[in-house]
């Protein structure tokens, strides 16, 4: 009956639509109508993964793991100056469904264009401070790729691109809940989470022929941490300057990010560490830290049956935390994005010391982790197909 009612629903609101008698739906108004509503493009992915981790025992002993990796939903479209744009993710290998990104915008003219919802936080280099599947190490520290909930304003004209935004809080309402796609402080442990952030970013291309260009960028943000159990609020910041370059075949990334926390946390919490998460982890990072990102990519046009290109890439990053304690952290991916057609395959070979998800800890000896120097390597290969 309930499915029954709901066909009902519909039908009426379709008929409502439908011209009065004696008045019926021209040809060219009909065709006006089917034409806005075919600006909103229905797409979405399907990926799997193999990976093999030199670290984990039983993955030795079998040779890595092969699982169903993600599968995506997306709406995207305008119709007039009102633009839609929305991913819904599902990750079965670690349970749970999230929204990437999910904004309302509007074009105020050719220049201007304002965003409301979760969208990506203005911040370096963008869209990614990475070529590979598995990003920089920025990503996990929540400067690369990441959204929030907020309002933005767009601005770009010639080789001017400018982004004025504020976030009120991470994509997600609960700063508790780790299920989410991208990386922000979350209340594990002593209790703090994300609060009205405004971010700044300015970029400006000088074009050097039709295959050359140089990007120079810099970003700034600010915002404050809020602590539950001591009913304060502290502050954060972080700062960016980046250069992106294309020339011809070849693209170079480079970035310096420099960040810190200051909660106001309890007496007995440790204050040179604040817990982020994603992916249904939470992990801990420096609370003071700078970052160097390095970044090189070819891209070479091949034809070899449905193979269109192959990107050859090797990123680099390094975080040394102010904690003078800890060790640095460092991660290089070396990999081939084969692209063919509407599959994208990343073959990367990921080497790194103290990063989360590679058998290691940005913050040593802290919660059970041991300080270690040893180098640990992942084979991952994605391969999805694109719609």
């Amino acid at each position: 009956m309930k499915k029954f009612g709901l066909l009902v629903l519909f039908l009426s609101a379709f008929l409502m639509c439908l011209p009065a008698a004696g008045s019926a739906m021209s040809a060219d108004e009909f065709s006006k109508m089917y034409d806005q509503l075919q600006k909103i493009d229905i797409g979405g992915a399907l990926r799997v993964q193999y990976n093999y981790k030199d670290w984990d025992d039983k993955q030795d002993e079998k040779i890595g793991d092969f699982a169903f990796d993600t599968f995506r939903f997306n709406l995207d479209g305008e119709i007039g100056d009102m633009i839609l744009s929305a991913e819904y993710r599902f990750y079965p290998e670690y349970d749970f469904t999230c929204i990437h990104h999910g904004w309302i915008g509007y074009n105020f003219n050719e220049n201007w264009q304002g965003q409301i919802g979760v969208h990506q936080v203005p911040f370096g280099i963008q869209p990614y401070a990475s070529h590979n599947f598995w990003f920089s190490g920025a990503y996990y520290n929540g400067f690369e790729d990441d959204y929030d909930m907020g309002i933005k304003a767009l601005y770009n004209n010639g080789p001017w691109d400018l982004a004025f935004a504020f976030y009120k809080n991470g994509e997600l309402g609960s700063p508790s809940d780790a299920d989410r796609y991208s990386v922000d402080v979350l209340s594990t442990g002593f209790e703090n989470e994300e609060t009205n952030q405004g971010n700044i970013r300015a970029a400006y291309t000088i074009t050097h022929n039709d295959t050359c260009s140089t990007e120079f960028g810099i970003s700034g943000q600010y915002g404050e941490i809020y602590n539950s159990i001591t009913d304060d609020t502290g502050d954060h910041y972080a700062g960016a300057l980046h250069i992106v370059g294309n020339y011809g075949n070849w693209n170079i990334q480079l970035e310096g990010v420099q960040y810190e926390y200051d909660p106001e946390n309890p007496p007995e919490a440790n204050d040179d560490v604040i817990y982020v998460g994603a992916y249904s982890y939470s992990w801990g990072i420096p609370t003071e830290a700078v970052m160097g990102i390095a970044n090189i990519a070819y891209t070479l046009p091949v034809d070899f049956g449905p193979i269109d290109s192959l990107t050859f890439y090797s990123d680099n990053t390094i975080i040394d935390p102010d904690n003078s304690d800890w060790d640095e952290t460092w991660q290089n991916v070396l990999g081939c994005l084969i692209a063919a057609g509407p599959v994208y395959t990343y073959i990367d070979i990921i080497s790194a010391e103290n990063m989360p998800f590679m058998g290691g800890s940005m913050v040593n000896n802290l919660d059970g982790w041991e300080s270690s120097s040893d180098r640990n390597t992942r084979l991952n290969i994605n391969i999805g197909y694109y719609f």
